[in-house]
């Protein structure tokens, strides 16, 4: 199969799957809107051509699901005008090899975004269809301490409210360094965090493989876990300044974990990664409400790096513009700043494919019509530079 398919099918079993989900009719109304929305962004069709010399030549082209799919909604295939995907596509093929090669080595995405991605929305569906065709189970990378926790569906959430918590959206007047999912929490003596499946999926019904990221410990840092209720296990984290990985095995599919942190030096606790130890595809959800992106800038070049030692994604997706304005139309700020992240991640990600998902649109009413605002046509303008410009 020509490694563009890969991707081809990626797309449209997800805006196959979210107008199935749309047309059934039980769901909530702000879900309908979200899944609409991203079936606009997503309803992607890719076909490649491969020349004689074995070059492949990549086309993407967006397309509306025919009636051949048995799914007809007259509303949404009347909407705006569908342009072709831009810019370098071949840079694409660092995922693609990687799919070709999963039975090797584990598939990992970031998924980056606002408040449209919070919950895990529009990633979990991404995650279960790609473990559907590519296996692995488990809804990856996960905060000690979030801002969507109450919203989201795939795991049951809780923590002690002891944590000293650091993101995007709060102060850090100590300057700790944030992580890969642009927040960081420190324990107090007895700090306590735990995660649940929720078996609404299938890809995030169960784990066998706990990891735990974390920095800034020492010998005397003592944690204690359990998993699905068993007994307690005491473990010595390991020293270093650097990103540190602490993998635990369970003995069979799992629906629980809980941590606590019992006494010694605080480390930076950056996440849990809850995964299968027989590998397949991880996709990681890492939204932030009211952000532009630009504060990605905000992760340190050298974690940046020690996170690709350890978590070496493979496809990185940003999709951000909801919270992007400006009173003239002129994104020239804007447009740096995430240029200058883009240039940031792709040192410290060398071999990543990076996609960058142009803001949803936005309307205005004028006399009795809805029109396309013109600051989304300024901001598409722009986004579309920043993809010229970072060679993506």
């Amino acid at each position: 199969m020509p490694q563009s398919q890969h991707i081809g099918e990626y797309f449209s079993i997800i805006a196959k799957l979210i107008l199935k989900e749309f047309v059934k009719g039980t769901m909530h109304s702000q879900i309908k809107k979200l899944l609409l929305v991203l079936f606009l962004i997503v309803n992607i069709s890719i076909s490649a051509k491969i020349n004689s010399s074995g070059e492949q030549i990549s086309l993407f082209n967006y397309e509306v699901v025919t009636a051949a799919d048995a799914l007809y909604i007259p509303a949404v295939q009347n909407y705006g005008r569908l342009v072709s995907i831009a810019e370098n596509t071949q840079q694409m093929n660092y995922f693609f090899e990687a799919l070709k090669n999963i039975k090797k080595k584990s598939v990992r995405i970031a998924h980056y975004g606002d408040s449209l991605i919070l919950g895990d929305m529009i990633t979990d569906y991404i995650r279960e269809k790609f473990q559907q065709k590519y296996g692995g189970q488990g809804v990856g990378f996960l905060n000690i301490v979030s801002d969507d926790f109450r919203m989201r569906m795939t795991t049951i959430h809780k923590y002690s409210d002891d944590w000293e918590y650091i993101s995007f959206l709060t102060r850090n007047p100590k300057q700790i360094p944030v992580g890969i999912s642009g927040a960081v929490a420190i324990p107090k003596a007895g700090s306590w965090v735990s995660y649940e499946a929720n078996p609404i999926h299938k890809s995030c019904s169960a784990f066998n493989l706990i990891k735990i990221y974390y920095t800034n410990a020492d010998k005397s840092s003592t944690i204690q876990y359990s998993i699905d209720d068993s007994g307690m296990n005491k473990v010595t984290l390991e020293s270093g300044t650097n990103v540190q990985v602490l993998e635990i095995k369970a003995k069979g599919n799992s629906k629980k974990f809980y941590m606590q942190f019992l006494s010694g030096t605080t480390p930076s606790i950056f996440g849990v990664s809850l995964e299968n130890v027989n590998g397949g595809i991880y996709v990681d959800n890492f939204p932030m409400r009211g952000n532009s992106g630009a504060s990605l800038a905000d992760i340190s070049d050298n974690l940046l790096k020690d996170f690709n030692k350890n978590l070496h994604y493979d496809l990185i997706i940003l999709s951000y513009g909801a919270n992007v304005s400006t009173p003239n139309r002129v994104f020239t700020v804007y447009e740096n700043k995430m240029v200058h992240v883009l240039e940031q991640y792709k040192k410290a990600f060398p071999e990543t494919s990076f996609l960058l998902i142009s803001t949803s649109d936005r309307t205005q009413k004028i006399g009795s019509r809805f029109v396309t605002n013109p600051d989304f046509v300024a901001l598409l303008d722009a986004q579309k530079r920043i993809a010229k410009k970072s060679n993506i």
